[in-house]
């Protein structure tokens, strides 16, 4: 197999090669019946969710794009990342013939040291619910799961954090706080980012308040 290198994503690689890298990657699923929201939108699109203070890397085999990631940064809101600096991983996918040689740990090693360099406190990151293989992988690189979304898709998606410096949080309350929001969500919303009723809602949204749950 070719020499892989990983660099910032060079002006010859276009947005719409990312396009076309993410639609590649996602095949399987989307032939599933997953709807992949992301993977779908065009490269101008991905340039625009990416912005002005993101980044985007890239994993070449000679001048052959194979893998891809994405960060941006804002602001916490939450009770997991409030005031502080997070960043945003995303648009992360590798073509199915080098999925398994370490593609994705050197991506995110240079992800990693770009976000330690802007001067982030955390990395977040969300997939479908049932995207297990994304999960486990995050879990063994010491993400945790801290809150549940129902986006408009056909998929519940959980989110998931990692902190930069030591965790401010023991793991029994990173646990209840992730069961919680898995809970009201599922009350609150169907599949789709469905509201199952206005007072539902506005129950569900006035104890996400009170217990501070995303």
């Amino acid at each position: 197999m070719e020499e892989i290198k990983v660099m910032p994503k060079p002006d010859w690689v276009s947005w719409d090669d990312i396009h076309e890298l993410l639609m590649a990657a996602h095949k399987r699923n989307i032939e599933k019946g997953m709807t992949m929201k992301i993977p779908q939108l065009s490269g101008s699109e991905l340039e625009k969710k990416v912005g002005e203070n993101g980044r985007c890397f890239v994993a070449l085999a000679g001048e052959k794009l194979v893998g891809t990631t994405s960060v941006r940064f804002y602001k916490g809101k939450s009770w997991f990342d409030k005031n502080k600096l997070v960043a945003h991983s995303m648009l992360s996918a590798i073509l199915p013939k080098y999925q398994g040689i370490g593609i994705t740990e050197e991506l995110n090693e240079l992800r990693d040291a770009y976000i330690q360099e802007i001067g982030a406190k955390m990395i977040h990151a969300d997939t479908a619910e049932n995207n297990v293989i994304v999960l486990k992988n995050a879990q063994r690189n010491g993400f945790v799961n801290v809150a549940y979304h129902a986006y408009k898709s056909d998929h519940y998606s959980i989110i998931f954090v990692k902190w930069l410096e030591k965790c401010p949080f023991n793991k029994k309350y990173i646990n209840r706080k992730f069961r919680l929001s898995r809970m009201i969500t599922r009350m609150q919303y169907k599949l789709g980012g469905i509201e199952r009723s206005k007072l539902l809602s506005f129950i569900c949204d006035g104890v996400r308040r009170i217990l501070n749950v995303y």
